[in-house]
Formats: structure tokens, sequence, C-alpha cells
């Protein structure tokens, strides 16, 4: 180990251990006033202590308008709805194909072929986002 980083590790521990260290050594003197005060007081009522409320970002804090005081029975969880969008997303895969397959035939039956795959793959995409 470099005699640096030993040195840095060493100042480390001293200045993390210097607060628990003083935190020990630290002793209260009495006063003058403490002395004076009853070992036995009368009881005096404590004021009444105001619930903390908490300030995050939690969903209950987040809602708006009139809630109901009294949690709710829990509800199922049901999954959102599945569209299906196999055959569209199929669509898409052969429109790309044919952009490839049409780019490596080249020539006049290569755009033919590209252009036939553009219009399956938009086609594909347009269904898609509906």
């Amino acid at each position: 180990m470099p005699t640096a980083r030993r040195f840095t590790t060493a100042l480390a521990v001293l200045f993390a251990a210097s607060g628990t260290l003083s935190a020990q050594a630290a002793t209260e003197t009495p006063t003058t006033t403490d002395q004076q005060v009853p070992a036995v007081s009368a009881p005096v009522a404590a004021p009444a202590v105001e619930q903390p409320v908490s300030l995050a970002p939690y969903a209950d804090n987040a809602a708006v308008g009139v809630r109901s005081l009294s949690p709710s029975a829990p509800k199922p969880y049901a999954p959102p709805p599945k569209e299906k969008v196999g055959s569209n997303v199929a669509m898409m895969i052969v429109g790309g194909a044919g952009l490839i397959v049409g780019a490596v035939v080249g020539g006049t039956p290569g755009t033919i072929i590209m252009i036939g795959g553009g219009v399956i793959g938009l086609v594909g995409l347009y269904r898609y986002l509906q």
C-alpha cells in the first residue's frame, strides 16, 4: 500500500473517531440552578402532542380534492388488457425484410421488391399505431 494512501486512511480514521471520542469525554457539570430544583415536583399536564404530517411524495399526499377517511377494501389486481398486435408486428418485420432483400437483389427487380416491402411495413406500422 503506498504511503500516501496509508496516511490518508489514517487521517480519515482519526477524523471519524474524534467525534465519538469527544462525545464520550464530555461531562456535564452541575450548576447552582440544577442543585436547587426539588427532587419531586407536582405533575404538570403536558400539552397535546400533534402528530407530524408527512410531506413525502406518497400517493396519499398526491390526491387533490375529496378523499375517503376510511381505507377501502383491497382491490384485486387486474392486469391491463392485451391487444392483439401479432399480425401488425409481423407485417412490419416482413416489410423490413423486403427492404433488405430488395437492396441485395438490386436493379429494377430489387427496386420493385423494396417498394413492396416498404408498403407492407408502412401498412403494418399504421395498423399497429391504431
